[in-house]
């Protein structure tokens, strides 16, 4: 009887979402587009989508500072009898820093979900923040698609939101686009135990959250798998909300839809869609997930003056995650089996025929 009620329950949000929804998804991805694939690299364990610095500064322009500077300790050399030292400090301090990149696309589709921009008739705020909660700089770039540009420089996580609201007829629709970023460099050391920061929300930025829970064993080289559990949990005002509709599409195709339980939460088994030979086995391939979360507020709210009863929250968010850890583990433990089978084999021939062998005995026969 519940799972029929919870079946019913689970059908009337789908037509109300049918209903409710104004326009196709929008959310942040690590991929750009192919026509723009050689002006960016990938950099960090989850091959963070940034701006080639060495290729777009890779011949330092007449007018620019460093040049400048190298014209300035010349000038004075040839005008003052005391040798000028070149300041090393002063030229590291123009190297180019890495600059992130996360690119805006519609559509609820990872594989084919359109590339977009946003123009001046939308309205959009878009934020970023450090592990520690500081606001960052983060900046919307408009090329042949649009992405937002930052850096990251703490260890931990960062999140950034693009928020874009809308309306239609007696509901404020607002899409977040959320990703929640890490940035870690082993070159950095390790404590004896790595332990990732906890999670940051910010009700003031986004009312509505959802956000992957950390497992007990976690750390900054935790990586989700196919065929793993993640469990994702769905807030409002910074308290856990039910009845959140929830759906996950991967790369791959695959799609699955719940509903969050009392504690805000769903637990999902991201399924085992990679399998291959042992030779074309790459167990750091990535492949990505988006996340969709739907969420209608009843409630009395003034935009741009005018009066709306209702608010519809759509909230994204992708992240990476990688073919699975029992691949390995199990290809690893047959080729154990197989080489003792195999030691067993060649010890248990060596001693049979060594046990089959008869030795040489003589006989002597007494003629009288």
């Amino acid at each position: 009887m519940k799972k029929i009620i919870k079946n019913i329950v689970l059908l009337s949000f789908l037509l109300l979402a049918f209903q409710l929804k104004a326009q196709d998804v929008i959310w942040f991805s690590n991929t750009p587009p192919k026509e723009m694939e050689k002006m960016f690299k990938t950099s960090g364990m989850h091959r963070w989508s940034a701006i080639d610095s060495k290729k777009i500064n890779s011949k330092p322009r007449e007018g620019n500072n460093e040049n400048k500077y190298n014209k300035k300790i010349k000038k004075d050399s040839a005008s003052s009898s005391k040798p000028v030292r070149s300041n090393k400090s002063s030229k590291r301090s123009y190297r180019p820093t890495t600059k992130y990149v996360q690119w805006i696309r519609s559509g609820s589709s990872v594989k084919d979900a359109a590339y977009i921009c946003l123009d001046k008739n939308v309205d959009y705020t878009i934020d970023l923040f450090s592990p520690t909660g500081k606001k960052e700089n983060i900046n919307l770039i408009k090329d042949q698609a649009c992405y937002v540009k930052f850096e990251m420089k703490d260890e931990g996580y960062y999140n950034a939101y693009l928020k874009i609201k809308k309306v239609k007829g007696d509901t404020l629709y607002i899409n977040i686009a959320k990703a929640e970023l890490i940035n870690h460099s082993c070159r950095n050391g390790h404590h004896k135990k790595l332990e990732a920061r906890p999670v940051n929300t910010y009700p003031k930025v986004s009312e509505f959250e959802v956000y992957r829970k950390r497992q007990p064993y976690e750390d900054y080289h935790y990586f989700t798998f196919s065929g793993g559990n993640e469990t994702f949990k769905a807030i409002y005002l910074g308290k856990p909300v039910s009845d959140v509709k929830v759906t996950i599409n991967t790369e791959k195709g695959w799609s699955k839809t719940m509903l969050s339980d009392e504690n805000g939460e769903v637990n999902t088994k991201f399924i085992q869609d990679y399998f291959s030979e042992w030779k074309e086995l790459e167990h750091r391939k990535i492949f990505y997930y988006m996340l969709e979360a739907e969420y209608t507020v009843k409630k009395d709210i003034n935009y741009k003056g005018k009066e709306y009863s209702y608010i519809h929250y759509t909230l994204t968010m992708s992240d990476g995650y990688r073919p699975s850890k029992t691949m390995y583990s199990s290809m690893l433990w047959g080729l154990i089996v197989f080489v003792i089978t195999l030691v067993i084999s060649i010890g248990g021939v060596f001693i049979y025929k060594e046990r089959r062998k008869k030795p040489y005995k003589e006989i002597t026969f007494k003629e009288t």
